[in-house]
């Protein structure tokens, strides 16, 4: 039998071998990924969809990637922050099975930064937005489910809410909401794109999803992903101001901003409830020196006793593997009584507390890197993202956690590979989509 020559057609004695066309493969894994952010049942779809990608990376012109990948210096901090986590092992010595759960959670900012740059240059306008289509239907129809479940047991949700619970979610509350508030956030860019998939009556039907969106938010009532919400309002005041330059856009915006707040309080009842507990569990603190059982002083609290552990270990940090071991040990000694399983509530101090100054430093550049390039901070949509999931890490360690690291880096990196490398054909797949 005669060996097999030639590209792409190779014939295999008397047979014809086309070789295969893989170019899906990275927009079927990212649809994945989306997918399993949000749906119970597909939960193993991100890792799944990250393992095909990193293979597909050595498949296809594995040395052009590589490249590409060293010339970027937003990856490649991102990459670092792997890097760091595994480096903190060498200072972690009393809970080695802690620190492997911390390097396996931040294994996505090893692999998609590697596995997604083959998407470079290679998502059109129309696959773009059909991903965050498909994105904003996956969380009304999650978030449907959940208000169902809020109407069909109202009392006792609400009897949760007063004491610092909140209905239950397909994973931690605090990062679902972040998403919802993201989601409203696509919604109102898809229909500014005027987009649509067959009829142009979906774009009502988008609009109708968003504001739903931002009507379940404020019933699910989690402070992090409502802020997000605001603060990304308050930054499209500015946007359309200065960029746009349309003082009636950011008037009608300035006034959702002030007036929905109220609304929603007087008219959600979660809303008040929420706030209510919030007056009630700080003044517990502030005024009684007690945090036993309660959510917002216990949260102030482990901030607190992070910053302390960073101050006694400025340089190397606790060891993000001893960071459980050695909050204990303070939350045990404090008078306010607070749990003694929390860790820092603030993703900043969570790593300087574990990995020490320049573990902080690399972090923080690598989260706020990619808002220093131009092509992609003059889009609102990625500012608005980066808006969101930056502020949450002031009162959360969003990503600490599994859905939280997968949802952070797959969006960072979707939006950054599309806006940065936006070149003429999508531009031109832009204007057919608008008209």
């Amino acid at each position: 039998m005669r060996k097999c020559i030639g590209d792409p057609l190779l014939y295999c004695g008397h047979m014809p071998w086309r070789k295969p066309d893989l170019s899906p493969v990275p927009l079927i894994c990212l649809a994945a990924i989306i997918a399993g952010t949000l749906l119970d049942p597909a939960r193993a779809m991100p890792s799944i969809a990250m393992m095909v990608l990193s293979a597909y990376v050595l498949i296809e012109n594995p040395v052009e990637n590589f490249r590409q990948f060293f010339r970027d210096p937003v990856l490649i901090m991102l990459v670092l922050v792997f890097f760091v986590y595994v480096a903190s092992g060498l200072n972690s010595t009393e809970d080695p099975t802690f620190w492997l759960e911390r390097v396996r959670i931040k294994l996505p900012f090893l692999a998609m930064p590697v596995a997604l740059i083959v998407l470079r240059k290679k998502i059109t306008s129309l696959q773009f937005c059909s991903f965050l289509y498909l994105f904003l239907v996956l969380t009304v129809i999650s978030s449907a489910i959940i208000t169902v479940k809020f109407m069909s047991d109202f009392k006792d949700v609400l009897k949760a809410y007063s004491e610092g619970r909140v209905i239950e979610t397909p994973f931690s509350h605090v990062r679902y909401s972040l998403i919802i508030a993201f989601g409203v956030i696509c919604g109102f860019y898809l229909y500014s794109k005027n987009f649509f998939l067959k009829y142009a009556a979906e774009r009502w039907l988008i609009l109708a999803a968003t504001l739903y969106l931002i009507f379940f938010l404020h019933l699910l009532a989690v402070r992090s992903g409502i802020a997000g919400l605001y603060i990304c309002g308050i930054y499209m005041i500015v946007y359309t101001l200065v960029r746009i330059r349309n003082p009636k856009v950011a008037l009608l915006i300035a006034m959702i901003v002030l007036v929905f707040p109220v609304v929603s309080y007087f008219t959600i009842p979660s809303v008040k409830t929420k706030i209510n507990y919030m007056k009630f569990d700080l003044e517990q603190l502030f005024l009684f020196k007690n945090a036993a059982s309660l959510s917002d002083g216990g949260r102030i609290l482990s901030v607190e006793k992070g910053m302390e552990l960073f101050q006694e270990h400025w340089l190397t940090g606790v060891g993000v593997g001893d960071l459980r071991v050695e909050m204990q040990r303070k939350l045990e000694l404090a008078p306010e009584h607070p749990r003694t399983w929390l860790l820092p509530h603030n993703q900043f101090v969570f790593v300087a507390a574990g990995t020490g100054l320049v573990g902080l430093l690399i972090f923080t550049v690598a989260v706020f890197l990619p808002l220093f390039n131009r092509r992609c901070n003059r889009q609102w949509l990625f500012v608005c993202f980066n808006i969101i999931l930056l502020s949450s890490f002031l009162t959360e360690a969003t990503v600490e956690e599994q859905m939280g690291t997968a949802f952070y880096i797959s969006f960072l990196l979707l939006l950054y590979f599309y806006f940065r490398y936006e070149n003429e054909e999508n531009e031109e797949a832009g204007k057919q989509l608008s008209n």
